[in-house]
């Protein structure tokens, strides 16, 4: 009974199927192989440039600051470097100098410190608001900011 069954195991007495002879199946030539891995290769290339460019853009991006604890716990070591400071605005701080430069005070609840800025400020920046600056730290012991970004609030008011 065995000998009726084919290589499928269909009855009947089929013929085994066979490999084809290796001459009969095409090869690919050889420049086609290295056509195909120059393009794997440039390929490659083209998505390591994205990966790092995408890495540099999100590292520039993000923005970390420092609190004003870590600034004073840095002390002198940082007076005259380039900072981005993070801290809240005092209530009632803010004074704006006839040369065009804002004063005010920071806080992060436990340390203050006094800023000058002479931008433009922000349509968001008031007392009580959040605020990351950037500038340097003077040897007199005041931030002066070359750029000032005011934090949304939270919970939006209606004018009265």
């Amino acid at each position: 009974m065995a000998g009726k069954l084919g290589v499928l195991g269909a009855a009947g007495g089929q013929r085994p199927l066979r490999r084809l002879p290796s001459e009969m199946i095409p090869a690919l030539p050889k420049g086609a192989f290295f056509r195909r891995k120059r393009f794997f290769i440039a390929a490659l290339i083209v998505a390591a440039a994205v990966g790092v460019l995408i890495y540099i853009g999100v590292r520039g991006s993000s923005v970390y600051y420092v609190t004003l604890s870590e600034l004073k716990a840095q002390g002198d070591t940082v007076s005259g470097d380039k900072i981005r400071l993070g801290a809240t605005v005092v209530d009632g701080s803010i004074q704006s100098g006839a040369d065009g430069v804002t004063r005010f005070v920071v806080t992060d609840g436990a340390n203050t410190l006094p800023v000058s800025y002479g931008g433009s400020l922000p349509g968001t920046f008031e007392d009580g608001a959040d605020v990351v600056l950037q500038g340097k730290l003077t040897p007199s012991g005041t931030f002066e900011a070359s750029s000032l970004l005011a934090k949304c609030p939270s919970k939006y008011k209606t004018s009265e």
